[in-house]
């Protein structure tokens, strides 16, 4: 499947950044947008470049996904159509991207809560905003996932690698985690309510990234006292389709 192929490509990817420590969610989109590409180009599809679209506004809203997929069914063989429908490719594509890393901070300070709200809110908007077609959270962390998210068994299921069923209470979730989705008319649709998502999940090792660039390491006596060098980022990567229409 074209999306699935290109995620697995994101190791790659980011073992060229140049500085893994300066990444934001925006690159990330950027990166995937490109390894999309970079399948098409592969399969010999490189004028599929076009319907490769970032910030598309959700159909009949102002909400707008991080990435877009069209495959233009003129624009393909019969043949190609036949076997991409065969193995699961939709003819249009949204992709929510969700990034967490940046500067290190204590367990205690890292907003687990409001963290969580935002991947509610992009499986929400993938779930409620669009009919049909193919429906992704592209998520990234530069920790295991738990230094980033609270204590929730559906977020263990949500991570887990294959076909997995979750039901989320809303209804049931701190007051902090409701007002971290933005979104007032999603949050308005399913706020007191219980949602639930079958859904697939692959996931990538996670792999430790130096980037092109690295600092000097300074020398032993111009290291401030007990304070190690700080350890590579080591990024954890998950693909999380909603597989029901």
């Amino acid at each position: 499947m074209i999306i699935e192929a290109a995620f697995y490509k994101l190791s790659d990817y980011f073992q060229s950044i140049e500085s893994p420590r300066e990444l934001y969610e925006s690159q990330l989109s950027f990166i995937f947008a490109v390894a999309i590409f970079q399948e098409f180009q592969q399969r010999g599809f490189s004028y599929l470049l076009p319907y490769i679209q970032v910030d598309r506004p959700y159909p009949n809203r102002s909400r707008k996904a991080d990435i877009f997929v069209k495959l233009p069914k003129t624009k393909l063989p019969a043949e190609i159509l036949r076997r991409w429908a065969a193995s699961g490719v939709c003819e249009e594509n949204w992709i929510e991207v969700k990034f967490f890393g940046g500067a290190e901070r204590k367990d205690s300070q890292e907003p687990k809560t409001q963290n969580l709200g935002k991947v509610l809110e992009a499986l929400l908007r993938l779930k409620f905003y669009v009919e049909e077609g193919g429906k992704y959270l592209l998520l990234v962390f530069s920790r295991p996932p738990e230094y980033y998210l609270p204590d929730r068994e559906y977020l263990s299921d949500l991570l887990r690698d294959g076909e997995n069923s979750i039901k989320v209470n809303l209804s049931e979730e701190r007051k902090t985690v409701i007002s971290s989705i933005n979104d007032d008319d999603l949050r308005a649709l399913v706020l007191e309510r219980e949602v639930e998502f079958r859904l697939r999940t692959n996931s990538i090792r996670p792999i430790p990234v130096k980037g092109l660039l690295t600092p000097t390491e300074p020398k032993l006596s111009e290291r401030r006292e007990n304070s190690p060098p700080k350890d590579e980022p080591m990024y954890h990567f998950y693909l999380i389709r909603i597989l029901e229409p």
